[in-house]
């Protein structure tokens, strides 16, 4: 079925390949066309007049180019022996227009010196046309009428239509080769700034124009640019709404409801959410609902659809809402007045199963076998509240945040066990039956003050001036039940049975205060020394934790619960760290107009932490007072080589290090007994570990005209002093004590590669996108006394192609494969394990108002010694949109037609591997109705005819 699936891939891709070749059968070979732009009164060459070239008959945008400060241009890889149409525009100025073809036997035409009419020499027989493109200061301008597209087209469609823009399968967007960072809609984020929000549901007739621009961040530092895009809306279309309504109902009583409606205006964004569904669709927040109720459709999206992947079947019933106002109506980087808030609940309801076989090596010889059979089932209702308010005014930037999380439910658990020797024999059994409430808060608050120094002032009592101040705190209160039973085979007087009840209460609170004083050179020495900057800096935090548990055993003989005087007991833990520190940087920037820009910087950094330890228990062992110091240097070198309009490459190599202290439950825990299968000890001499680290990372972006190719990969080791890690003591019985050492001898490498490129044509375009990433680990542990290294290697690569023809036709698939293989030279045991898919999902537009959708998925898990298991995933849908706009849609879903799916665990440790299943969603089928409100602008009236 795997080959099949290959083979279907392959017949895609020619397919794909022909349609590319179909459209350029008559435009072989490519050509190009240069010249210099200049003013017509004085004969002053133009810089930043836009040069777009257009198929004549109809008027498809093939690519631009932006002259250069000595008014050239360059335009390559045009298509020949094709009629095409030349517009020069510049603002300002009149348009000028030329029609040309270039032929196989003359590729290239020079045009020389092109002249153009100021715009305030008025001719009676002059048209004025739109510009599709142009350049004002430093910003893009891509012009909306100059579009000609499907009357409910989206600003999407608008962007697909320009050559030198790429939307990418995993959402991000490129201009040139850029990638943008930040999308806005009138200069302000459209609710929360996600892409899809704003690029499918606002409809291109609404459109003026769309901007893209660079934004610094620093003005020492270039490399903190960014680039941005922002929609302009049509004068009256800043006030609208749009939105989704939806239910359906299906076979085997599913369900599922959604309704989005978000309310905007020039200075206020409302958003109302709601959820509710039995398919194993759990969103994770507002924005989740929202980027997948768009106007355009999740198409193959897969981020919010019935996942036949996840554990259990799950039911959630969501509802939220957000609130943004501007006080400030056009903000701006030097003015902002912002509220923000949003309100989350979510009530889950999970029905899990799974059976597990783990394997674990206790020698060379012996190994022991724990099979698992978990039932459970969980309730809970989550409810957040969150809050924002930004000022920026000048140099002054304040922000002021909050949380509130309120968490209440419950959970019965029943787990079997079972133990078994290396000949399969049952050496003891671990049943437990437990259930569980809680209700638990978690709190926060921020608050943030920025004040940028104004550039060569030295009379400035201080330079840039950054203050952080987070709280974040907890308060937990939980009751449990467990009954344990465990038998031994091998030793009746071991067999014990446990009916224990738990009242837990834990409070916490964390204070973290971050000074920051930067630009320092400037203040205290009127510039840069030798061109080096100079920041102190100070880091203070306080973390208090408080924990009160009451434990009670049941009196068999009294039929009562009795207090059980070693686990009841107060702790309580404070950890204070402080770590001040000095740090030098150093930029060294080469540029050359229109040709190059090279930027260096170095940054030094050298810190010392002070960490303090204080518990305090009601049992003697658990009071302990410890102080650690350490030298923690980290530094950073980072280079940027722009090269106009060929490429960016980015390179970075940094060194960090870092200070682990022991935790009180690695240190002097107390141990419960009810687990035999796993008990765990403290040990009070464990010291802190010191993990120093370097990384290297590389990043190569095209910045030519079309198919963008991006690559880059990062790689990074270190190696940990004193790690603490496991020394595990396994019986046959399958009983583990679990003490915590200090080791030295643990090092990683990670490496992870990423590859995008984009062939886009006349009416399609095809994409790839590669991820890649492989971590190896040497961990040292003790086995039952044995000192021995396990060898760790994971490897998760993932494989996106992508293709779209027009608005027509949409292909997507993913082909991912990840590895895990751990080996033990001591114990010579080798265990590794793959799991491999292939994802194919497909939209296809029979007509503007009929969508069929697909997706398949074939799956296939894999361990060493086990034989692998293969299922298919299969699911369809027929959509039919209706009325005018079409806003109504009517969808039919067939989804795991060929009922196969089955969830697979299959993963490896230091020196055991577990294989097993786990319930899942399986088949049924639904139809669902929608409805997409939308409007941008006001309603006209219509005027009544007397």
């Amino acid at each position: 079925m795997r080959q099949s699936l290959s083979v279907a891939i392959a017949v895609i891709l020619a397919v794909a390949s022909l349609c590319t070749s179909a459209q350029q059968k008559k435009t072989v070979g490519l050509g190009a066309v240069k010249g210099e732009i200049r003013d017509t009164t004085n004969n002053y060459i133009l810089k930043s007049a836009t040069i777009s070239i257009f198929q004549a008959k109809d008027s498809i945008l093939l690519g631009y180019r932006i002259t250069n400060n000595y008014g050239e241009f360059e335009l390559t890889n045009l298509p020949i022996n094709m009629q095409l149409k030349m517009e020069v525009s510049h603002v300002g100025y009149q348009s000028l227009h030329k029609s040309f073809l270039l032929t196989r036997d003359k590729p290239v035409i020079d045009f020389q010196s092109l002249i153009i009419t100021p715009s305030d020499i008025t001719l009676s027989d002059v048209t004025i046309s739109v510009s599709p493109i142009t350049v004002n200061g430093d910003t893009l301008e891509f012009n909306a009428s100059a579009f000609k597209l499907d009357s409910n087209a989206t600003a999407e469609d608008m962007l697909r239509a320009v050559p030198n823009i790429t939307l990418w399968g995993d959402g991000t967007v490129t201009v040139n080769g850029a990638e943008i960072k930040s999308l806005k809609v009138n200069g302000k984020l459209f609710f929360g700034g996600n892409f899809e929000i704003a690029l499918q549901n606002i409809p291109k007739n609404a459109l003026q124009k769309i901007q893209v621009y660079k934004s610094q961040q620093s003005n020492d530092n270039p490399l903190d640019s960014t680039l941005e895009m922002n929609l302009k809306l049509k004068k009256g279309k800043d006030v609208g709404y749009f939105g989704k309504l939806s239910a359906g109902y299906g076979t085997n009583n599913r369900f599922e409801t959604d309704l989005n409606l978000n309310i905007f205006s020039p200075k206020m964004q409302v958003a109302i959410v709601g959820a509710s569904n039995n398919l194993n669709k759990t969103p994770r927040d507002i924005e989740t609902i929202m980027s997948n109720s768009t106007f355009k459709g999740v198409g193959t999206r897969m981020d919010y659809q019935p996942d036949f992947r996840q554990s259990g079947v799950n039911r959630s019933n969501t509802t939220g809402t957000s609130f943004t106002y501007d006080f400030i109506e056009k903000p701006d980087s030097y003015k902002r007045n912002t509220l923000k808030a949003a309100y989350f609940l979510q009530n889950r309801n999970r029905d899990y199963q799974s059976e597990l076989l783990n394997t674990t090596t206790l020698n060379v010889n012996n190994r022991v076998l724990e099979r698992n059979a978990t039932t459970s089932l969980t309730e809970s209702t989550d409810q957040r509240f969150n809050s924002s308010y930004d000022l920026i005014k000048n140099q002054h930037n304040l922000r002021l945040s909050q949380y509130f999380n309120h968490d209440v439910g419950g959970n019965e658990n029943r787990v079997y066990r079972t133990a078994e020797n290396e000949e399969r024999a049952l050496t003891s059994i671990n049943n437990t039956m437990a259930s569980e409430t809680f209700d638990n808060d978690r709190f926060g608050l921020s608050a943030e003050y920025r004040k940028s120094s104004t550039s060569g002032k030295r009379k400035e009592l201080m330079g840039n001036f950054r203050a952080n101040y987070q709280l974040d705190g907890y308060d937990r209160h939980s009751q449990r039940l467990n009954i344990t039973e465990f038998m031994s085979f091998l030793d009746p007087l071991s067999n014990q049975k446990f009916n224990r009840k738990y009242n837990a209460n834990t409070q916490g609170l964390n204070q973290q205060l971050d000074l920051e004083l930067s630009n320092l050179a400037q203040t205290l020495f009127g510039g840069k020394p030798l061109g080096v900057d100079l920041s102190v800096f100070n880091k203070l935090s306080l973390n208090t934790n408080k924990e009160q548990q009451r434990v009670q055993d049941l009196d068999t003989l009294t039929t009562s619960y009795d207090l059980n005087n070693y686990l009841t007991n107060k702790l309580k833990v404070n950890v204070s760290e402080e770590v001040p520190g000095i740090g030098f940087s150093k930029s060294i920037s080469n540029s050359l107009t229109n040709r190059y820009s090279k930027y260096t910087n170095i940054n030094i950094t050298l810190k010392q932490a002070f960490i303090g330890f204080k518990s305090s228990s009601a049992k003697a062992f658990q009071t302990l007072s410890r102080t650690y110091t350490r030298f923690v240097p980290d530094a950073d070198l980072t280079y940027s080589n722009y090269q106009y309009g060929e490429s960016d490459r980015y390179y970075s190599v940094s060194y960090n290090t870092k200070i682990t202290i022991p935790t009180i439950e690695q240190l002097a825990p107390l141990t419960d007994s009810t687990n035999l299968y796993y008990l765990q000890r403290g040990n009070i001499y464990l010291k802190e570990s010191i993990k120093r680290s370097i990384a290297f990372s590389f990043r190569h972006e095209d910045r030519k005209e079309t198919n963008p190719f991006s690559y880059g990969f990062q790689i990074s080791a270190g190696q940990i002093e004193d790690n603490i890690v496991d020394s595990i003591l396994i019986d046959q019985q399958n009983r583990r004590i679990i003490y915590r050492v200090n080791a030295n001898g643990n090092r990683y490498l990670n490496a992870s590669l990423n590859l995008k490129k984009a062939l886009k044509f006349k009416t399609s375009e095809l994409q790839f996108n590669l991820k890649s990433d492989v971590s190896t680990a040497k961990n040292p542990s003790y086995t039952n006394g044995t000192f021995a290294f396990s060898r760790n290697v994971n490897t998760n690569s993932t494989l996106d192609i992508d293709y779209t023809y027009r608005n027509t036709f949409a292909l997507s698939t993913t082909q991912f494969f990840n590895t895990y293989l751990s080996e033990q030279e001591a114990f010579n045991t080798r265990y590794s394990g793959k799991n491999m898919g292939t994802n194919l999902s497909s939209t296809y537009n029979l007509t503007k108002k009929l969508t069929l959708n697909t997706n398949i998925t074939f799956n296939t898990s894999a361990s060493l010694g086990s034989d692998a298991i293969n299922f298919t995933i299969w699911n369809a849908s027929v959509v039919y949109r209706f009325l005018k706009g079409n806003n109504a849609e009517l969808k039919f879903s067939a989804l795991d037609l060929l009922r196969q799916n089955t969830s697979v665990i299959n993963f490896g440790t230091a020196n055991s591997f577990t294989i097993g299943t786990q319930n899942v969603l399986r088949q049924y089928f639904m139809t669902t109705l929608s409805y997409y409100p939308r409007q941008f602008g006001k309603r006209e009236k219509k005027i009544k005819k007397a």
